[in-house]
């Protein structure tokens, strides 16, 4: 067992996986105990996925049948720091700059099972996953060695930081297990303090109703009025946490080519880019094999509306004016809305007045708002 181990360590590292480590298959039970106070709270938002068969995501054996072992992969994505960014350009989180992580790291992880099967000479029963999966793989990669787990909830390793992809083979192999990451985060509480919602409310809990991750990818109808101008400049995502954690500082870049900026959106996008997107079927071609496909049109049309707005970037009217007038969209026209009004202000109030005979309610009532302000 402990040969064959070595040997899957060795495969894994030599396919260009960063970390990697064993869990013997067995329940999650404090995980699960968290993970279901997390959810009754209401810190999930709408994302119905989450509470679907909550208790599977911390009961692997039920989730792959006769499996024996959890082998936990991490790739390190990190490729940089931001370059200075201007008006009329949205920042984009580090996970999304390149390709989509989704369809990059798991041909690695079959030709992983693949070499398992020839050394032990046999047809392994064997499901990798790359974050799409009722599993609480942070739990995992922390049972198998890989970190600690951060006030922000992030994965933290010692080589990486939490700038790491999370992947995993649930397979009926005995392996050795790794001793598990018992260690607590530093006493440092930058991400709690530096969140611009305040959406960590406690060591370890993030609420993701506050989240700008959550709002701006996973959110795909309205955002609160309160909670717009904290956006900030984020335009797909939120680094901050990460930024200012002191675990991530002075680490490597990324050996995986295509999760550098070059290899996909960039760093940040053009505000009038996003905003002339016309159709599903434009974004859709514009941003495949990327991870920015996952807040479809809608979400991203909304989220540059809102950084425009921020930014005081004043060359949008025109593109929003033609939004709020025109899209078959109520979620991009309202958000349209509010976004002229914070930027032209009187100057729109003639455009914003037609608002009021919008078919949708939320179109109308932002309109009602923008012009009582």
């Amino acid at each position: 067992m402990r040969q064959l181990t070595s040997r899957v360590k060795e495969e894994a590292h030599r396919l260009g996986f960063d970390l990697v480590g064993v869990m013997r298959i067995e329940p999650l039970a404090e995980d699960e105990k968290r993970y279901l106070d997390w959810l009754r709270a209401g810190m999930s938002a709408d994302m119905a996925y989450l509470q679907r068969r909550p208790t599977l995501r911390a009961r692997p054996d039920e989730l792959v049948p006769g499996a024996r072992s959890i082998i936990s992969l991490a790739v390190n994505y990190y490729s940089g720091e931001f370059d200075e960014v201007g008006p009329g350009q949205g920042r984009i989180a580090r996970y999304a700059w390149g390709r989509d992580y989704h369809e990059v790291i798991p041909p690695r992880l079959r030709a992983l099972v693949a070499r398992i099967e020839e050394w032990i000479g046999r047809k392994v029963q064997a499901r990798c996953f790359v974050d799409a999966v009722p599993l609480l793989e942070r739990a995992v990669a922390r049972r198998a060695g890989l970190g600690r787990i951060g006030f922000n909830s992030c994965l933290i390793t010692d080589r990486f930081g939490s700038w790491v992809f999370l992947a995993e083979i649930l397979l009926d192999v005995d392996l050795m297990p790794d001793e598990e990451d018992s260690r607590t985060c530093l006493r440092a509480l930058d991400c709690i303090n530096d969140c611009p919602t305040g959406a960590i409310t406690q060591h370890y809990v993030v609420d993701a109703r506050r989240c700008i991750s959550y709002l701006t990818i996973e959110n795909r109808g309205i955002v609160e009025r309160a909670l717009r101008p904290l956006i900030g400049d984020w335009l797909f995502g939120c680094d901050v946490c990460q930024d200012v954690c002191p675990h991530n500082r002075r680490l490597p870049k990324t050996t995986w080519k295509e999760f550098h900026p070059q290899s996909g959106v960039g760093k940040t996008l053009a505000l009038d880019d996003v905003l002339s997107i016309e159709s599903d079927e434009a974004f859709q071609h514009r941003f495949r094999h990327t991870a920015l496909r996952r807040a479809k049109r809608r979400g991203l049309l909304r989220n540059a509306a809102i950084v425009a707005a921020n930014q005081r970037y004043e060359p949008a009217i025109p593109l929003l004016e033609q939004l709020m007038e025109t899209d078959p969209d109520p979620i991009i026209r309202g958000h349209a809305v509010w976004a002229l009004g914070e930027l032209a202000g009187r100057r729109a109030r003639a455009r914003i007045e037609r608002a009021l005979e919008d078919e949708h309610p939320f179109v109308r009532e932002e309109a009602r708002a923008s012009l009582e302000r």
